[in-house]
C-alpha cells in the first residue's frame, strides 16, 4: 500500500485540507502558546502496512509526529487525541476541544483514543477487550482472541499498549496490541515463562524456572541473573523484588536490572511485599523489615498473631497484613474471630489500625489514602479510607457485590484491578459476570458507583487497561481506533490548556449506502358480516419471497388482543382469509419461528367498513 500521510499542519499558519479531495480550504488550525508546532498522522493497518484510507467497521492504527522548527517537540508528552464527525451541525474544532478540557467528556459519537479498557480471561484460556461505556450490546469491542494456552503470567503493559502473557509449555511470550490486534510473539526459547512485570521503555521482566530476565522492546534479552524458582514483586515504578524458593532475593532496577541489593538465602520467607526501600517478610512468627541499604538487619514490627499474607502501596507508605491470633484469643472469641486486620503506617514504623477479621483476605489493593479488601466468601469489597481514619471520621464500609457467593469458584489471578490514575478499582465475584466499579472514600453507602453485566464467559481474571496515546519516540505517539460508520471524520488532537490543538481532517474510505429496513405493508379490506380482510405486502426484502404462507401476528396496541393467522400469496401480495377483530390499532408482524424481523405495519381494524 502507498504511504498517505495527512498534511503536516503548522498550528496557527496553515489552514486544514478539504475533504474528499475537494479542495475547499476550511478554517487555519490556531495554536495556543506553541507557536511553529506542527503535527502530522499516518494511517496504518494492525500489521503495519500503510493505508491510504481510514477502513470502516475495521480497527486500524494512527500515528501522530509533533514538531518544531528545531525537529522533535521534545515538550510535548502526553496529548489527547479523538475522532469527531463532521456534519452541518458540528461545532468547530477547537470549541469542541475547549468542551472536552473542561468537562473532561467528548460527544457520544466520538471515537475516543484514550480511556480505560478492561482485559478479562476466561476459563478456556481466551481474551476479551472490554470498554465498559459502552452499550450492553457492545461491551467486548475486540472480540475474543485465543492463548492457545494456559497462560503464564498475565498482565497490561501500559508503555506499550499491549497485553502481555507468558505461556510455559511453549516456551515464549506471547504480546496483544489493546484495545485491538493480533497476538504475536514476542520472545521464544523459554524456560517456563511465568510472572511477568512492566518495564519502562517498553522493557518487560519474567520469570523463568531458574532465572529473571530482562526483555528488551523487540523481545531480545538484556540480562538473565540466575535465581532458583522467582517470583516478582513490584517495589514501586523504579524498582523491583525478585524473590527465590530458597529465600534468597534480589533487589533490582526495574529500568536496567541493575542490582540494588541481594538478600542471602533465607532471608525472605515465601510471603513478602516490597517498598522502594524495603522488604516486608515473616522470621520467627513476626512481621520484619529489610531495608535495602542493611539487609542482615531486621527492623521488627508490631502486629498481633502470626503474619499470613502482607500488601504495600507503591509508594511505600502504607502496608496490610492479615495474621492469625494466638491460641488464647482465638478460644475466646471463637473461630470467627481467629484472624486480624492490620494496616501499619510504614512512615511510622508502627501499626495505627487493626480489627478481627471474619475470614482471610482475597484481595487487597492500596491506592493513595484508600485501601480496597475482598474476601473468599463474604460477597462485599471492604474500603477503609486511610486519612479520614487519622482524622476521627467514618473510615469503612462494605460495598456490595453481586454474583455468585461461596468459596471455591474458578479463578486464575487477579478478580480486582486498580482503575488508577482514578481512585477506584473494578472488581468481580469469581464465576460471575458483574463488573463492580467501586470509588475511594469511607462513609455508609453500601452501592458501588457502577455495575456492567459483561457479554461472554465467566472471566477467571482481570486486568485494567488506561489506553492512552503510546509514545513511539520524542514527540511521537500511536493509538488504535476503529470508525463505528463513514463518512467526513476530523482527527483532534490538544496538549491542553495553556497548550497547542489541531484538528486533521482523515481520508476515509467510500462506504455503500445501507439498505433499506425491511418492512410490512398492511391494506384493509371489508369483508362480510363484521369481518375484515388484510393484505400484507412485503417491502425492501432482503431475500426471497417466502414460497408459501406468511405467518402473521396481530396484537392490539391497547393490549386486548394477540392472534397469530396466516395470509396466503396472491398475485403481489399475501392475503389473509376473513377475520373477526375489535374495532382499533394493531400491529402487524411475522409471528414467531420467522428468522427475519421487519419493521411491523400499524393498521386500524374497523370490521364491516373499507378502508
Amino acid at each position: 500500500m502507498s504511504r498517505r500521510p495527512l498534511r503536516a499542519v503548522p498550528l496557527g499558519l496553515a489552514a486544514a485540507i478539504g475533504w474528499g479531495g475537494t479542495g475547499a480550504a476550511e478554517a487555519p488550525a490556531t495554536a495556543f502558546g506553541s507557536a511553529g508546532l506542527a503535527v502530522t498522522a499516518q494511517l496504518a493497518g494492525l500489521d503495519g502496512g500503510d493505508l491510504a484510507e481510514a477502513p470502516v467497521g475495521v480497527p486500524f492504527r494512527i500515528r501522530l509526529d509533533f514538531r518544531d522548527p528545531g525537529g522533535p517537540a521534545r515538550a510535548v508528552t502526553g496529548p489527547v487525541a479523538w475522532l469527531r464527525p463532521l456534519g452541518p451541525t458540528a461545532s468547530t474544532c477547537q470549541d469542541s476541544a475547549r468542551a472536552a478540557r473542561v468537562t473532561g467528556r467528548l460527544s457520544g459519537d466520538d471515537v475516543p483514543l484514550a480511556g480505560l479498557s478492561l482485559v478479562t480471561l476466561d476459563a478456556q484460556n481466551r481474551v476479551a477487550i472490554v470498554d465498559p461505556h459502552r452499550p450492553a450490546s457492545a461491551r467486548i469491542v475486540a472480540g475474543i482472541v485465543p492463548m492457545e494456552g494456559r497462560p503464564g503470567g498475565f498482565a497490561v503493559h501500559p508503555e506499550r499498549g499491549e497485553l502481555v502473557y507468558g505461556r510455559p509449555d511453549r516456551g515464549d511470550v506471547v504480546t496483544v496490541p489493546l484495545p485491538f490486534g493480533r497476538p504475536a510473539i514476542l520472545a521464544a526459547g523459554l524456560a517456563g515463562p511465568r510472572a511477568l512485570l512492566p518495564a519502562p521503555a517498553g522493557r518487560l521482566w519474567l520469570a523463568e524456572d531458574d532465572h529473571v530476565r530482562l526483555l528488551d522492546r523487540g523481545g531480545a534479552t538484556l540480562l538473565a541473573l540466575p535465581l532458583a524458582g522467582p517470583d516478582l514483586h513490584g517495589a514501586g515504578p523504579g524498582r523491583l523484588l525478585a524473590a527465590g524458593r530458597d529465600g534468597a532475593g534480589l533487589m533490582l532496577d526495574r529500568g536496567t536490572g541493575a542490582v540494588v541489593t541481594r538478600f542471602a538465602p533465607g532471608s525472605l520467607a515465601g510471603i513478602a511485599a516490597a517498598t522502594p526501600d524495603s522488604v516486608l517478610t515473616i522470621r520467627d512468627g513476626g512481621l520484619v523489615r529489610l531495608y535495602a541499604d542493611s539487609p542482615g538487619r531486621p527492623d521488627a514490627l508490631d502486629v498481633p498473631g502470626m503474619p499470613l499474607a502482607i500488601r504495600a502501596d507503591e509508594a511505600g507508605r502504607w502496608a496490610v497484613v492479615l495474621s492469625r491470633r494466638e491460641v488464647e484469643a482465638r478460644a475466646r472469641d471463637g473461630e470467627a474471630g481467629a484472624f486480624e486486620l492490620s494496616v501499619l503506617d510504614l512512615g511510622l514504623g508502627r501499626r495505627i489500625h487493626g480489627f478481627a477479621a471474619p475470614e482471610p483476605i482475597d484481595e487487597a489493593v492500596i491506592l493513595g489514602n484508600t485501601v480496597f479488601l475482598t474476601w473468599p466468601t463474604r460477597p462485599v469489597v471492604t474500603v477503609i479510607d486511610l486519612a479520614a481514619l487519622r482524622s476521627g471520621d467514618a473510615a469503612s464500609r462494605d460495598v456490595r457485590l453481586g454474583g455468585p457467593e461461596g468459596p471455591g469458584l474458578p479463578r486464575r489471578g487477579p478478580m480486582m484491578a486498580p482503575l488508577a490514575p482514578l481512585p477506584a478499582v473494578a472488581v468481580m465475584r469469581p464465576g460471575g459476570r458483574l463488573l463492580h466499579v467501586v470509588l475511594a472514600g469511607g462513609g455508609l453507602s453500601s452501592a458501588p458507583a457502577q455495575v456492567i453485566d459483561l457479554k461472554g464467559d465467566p472471566p477467571v481474571a482481570l486486568a485494567a487497561f488506561p489506553r492512552s496515546l503510546v509514545p513511539r519516540g520524542e514527540g511521537a505517539f500511536e493509538a488504535t481506533a476503529q470508525l463505528p460508520r463513514g463518512g467526513a471524520w476530523e482527527l483532534v488532537t490538544t496538549t491542553g490548556i495553556g497548550g497547542t490543538t489541531a484538528c486533521l481532517p482523515i481520508p476515509v474510505e467510500a462506504t455503500p449506502p445501507p439498505p433499506p429496513v425491511p418492512r410490512l405493508e398492511a391494506e384493509v379490506g371489508a369483508g362480510e358480516a363484521g369481518t375484515v380482510i388484510l393484505a400484507i405486502r412485503l417491502k425492501d426484502w432482503p431475500a426471497a419471497r417466502p414460497p408459501g404462507a406468511l405467518p402473521l401476528r396481530l396484537t392490539a396496541l391497547d393490549g386486548s388482543d394477540v392472534r397469530d393467522v396466516a395470509a396466503d400469496p396472491v398475485g403481489e401480495a399475501f392475503v389473509t382469509a376473513a377475520l373477526r377483530a375489535s374495532p382499533g390499532l394493531y400491529a402487524v408482524s411475522l409471528a414467531d419461528g420467522s428468522p427475519l424481523r421487519p419493521d411491523p405495519a400499524i393498521v386500524a381494524l374497523r370490521p364491516g367498513r373499507s378502508r
